[in-house]
């Protein structure tokens, strides 16, 4: 009997960086194009649900709650003391002169920004990190407090602290609504991360969770993106990519470089966007209204970065690494040291 040819559509996907979230994206930014761009009429809220809440922005908090609770469970209390070693410094580094120049974006420029970049655009860019792709590059070469800054990185790329951040510098300033919104932002990922924590068959089952979600997040992600008026953000997004890249990479390599004393892959390999960055704008226009008129430019200008920091990143590691290897000469040393200790 012959045996029936597999198509491979999901090894595909994953040779796309980001691709499980990204091709779909592309998809149903596709279909959002023709429909309203051309035939001028919503798909989604034509065929109802549960079409629509599946594949248009109407489902996205559903969507980003049950990936906060799936990646809750992945997170291991005890990998908290590695990640405090070194990682947790990087991105604090990182972090804080993201959000500096943030304010200072904002006390310059405003909501409306600077070149067509809006104030919102900016904020989900520069304090992104996409911690999956991390964990990818660095998972052959990186040593235990690498690999233990995940759950940290993974945690600072959420929409948590943009959110928290965007509240604060708007003009409806940060109310009850805001509270409310972030409160219900924790509440699934810290359940998660206790049940994952207390029952390890609970974070064996959750543990591909993210994987099943992600495609869903992605064509959401697309239904509110117009590529027409994508096409026209194409100079934003390009001006942005290398801002983020100049922004994210600088201060955290020359501290890792000069003060950690370590190769800087780590610092490169976190430089790129995360997927659900894409979903922050409308969830802050949500509990703040005056975000409403910058959202659709800001999810097209980062759809355009998530594609271009997604694909060089890899790249732009390799390129350190030839330069400077990753431990391999400490190791050799510590091997010379516990030998030559053995032999006396």
């Amino acid at each position: 009997m012959d045996k029936k040819k597999n198509v491979n559509i999901w090894k595909s996907l994953q040779k796309v960086p980001a691709g499980t979230m990204f091709v779909p994206l592309i998809i149903g930014a596709i279909i959002t194009t023709v429909c309203e761009g051309i035939f001028k009429f919503n798909l989604w809220d034509t065929l109802g649900n549960p079409m629509k809440d599946m594949f248009s922005s109407t489902g996205q908090m559903l969507i980003i709650g049950l990936m906060l609770f799936c990646t809750g469970t992945q997170l291991k209390m005890s990998d908290m003391k590695d990640a405090l070693h070194r990682g947790v410094l990087l991105i604090l580094v990182r972090l804080g002169v993201a959000y500096a120049l943030c304010a200072a974006f904002y006390a310059l420029f405003g909501y409306k920004g600077f070149l067509g970049i809006s104030f919102l655009a900016f904020v989900c860019a520069v304090t992104s990190a996409n911690a999956a792709l991390y964990m990818g590059i660095i998972s052959p070469f990186g040593d235990k407090a690498d690999k233990a800054s995940f759950g940290i990185m993974l945690i600072c790329s959420m929409p948590l602290l943009p959110l928290l951040f965007l509240g604060f510098y708007g003009e409806s300033g940060f109310g009850k609504a805001q509270v409310m919104q972030i409160v219900s932002l924790i509440i699934p990922f810290i359940l998660g991360m206790i049940l994952g924590n207390l029952d390890e068959d609970i974070r064996k089952v959750f543990a591909g969770g993210n994987a099943i979600i992600l495609p869903f997040l992605g064509f959401e992600f697309g239904s509110t993106i117009n590529l027409i008026d994508a096409v026209k953000m194409l100079p934003q997004g390009l001006l942005m990519s290398v801002i983020y890249f100049v922004i994210v990479i600088t201060p955290s390599y020359i501290f890792e470089r000069l003060v950690l004393h370590r190769p800087g892959y780590a610092s490169v390999a976190s430089a790129s966007l995360a997927g659900v960055a894409l979903v922050i704008p409308s969830m802050a226009a949500a509990s703040n209204t005056s975000f409403e008129p910058y959202v659709n430019s800001a999810v097209a200008i980062l759809a355009f970065v998530l594609a271009v920091t997604n694909i060089l990143c890899p790249f732009m590691v390799k390129f350190i690494l030839t330069k400077h290897p990753a431990d391999e000469q400490p190791k050799k040393k510590q091997k010379v040291v516990a030998a030559h200790s053995a032999a006396k």
